[in-house]
């Protein structure tokens, strides 16, 4: 085995170039830098905002976010009265095949929460000083 020449990709096995992105998620750091960038701190930037990873321009003010988790939750509501209709009219044993994905589905609702809460409380945060919040495209 020959020894890589001095250079930025001789980096020695075991060290990355890039510490912080294997330490944390990719949207976790993109909120910090855009935050920082904004003169912000984490907690008034609130979720992130850009459209990396999205086919469509994301929804994600409080408004838009509080829609969504109130749409999210309807529909799981819906989910959870025909499962309880079908477990009455077939029994527990045909009714547990739809458990999982119906568990499974119920995720989303309380994390739709944790994201409306987090921007609601990052917008009262921002609205307190003053700020204005520039989206990144």
């Amino acid at each position: 085995m020959s020894k890589k020449p001095a250079g930025a990709h001789a980096a020695p096995p075991g060290k990355t170039v890039h510490p912080s992105k294997r330490s944390r998620g990719y949207y976790k750091s993109e909120v910090e830098r855009e935050a920082l960038r904004q003169g912000m701190t984490v907690e008034e930037y609130g979720v992130y905002k850009g459209s990396v990873g999205s086919a469509v321009k994301p929804v994600n003010s409080a408004g838009g976010l509080l829609a969504i988790s109130l749409l999210i939750s309807v529909i799981y509501a819906f989910c959870l009265v025909f499962f309880v209709i079908h477990w009455a009219q077939d029994g527990p044993q045909e009714a547990l095949k739809n458990a999982i994905p119906l568990l499974l589905a119920g995720i989303f609702v309380p994390w739709s929460w944790v994201y409306f809460a987090r921007e609601h409380k990052a917008s009262k945060l921002r609205k307190a000083r003053g700020i204005t919040l520039i989206r990144p495209e």
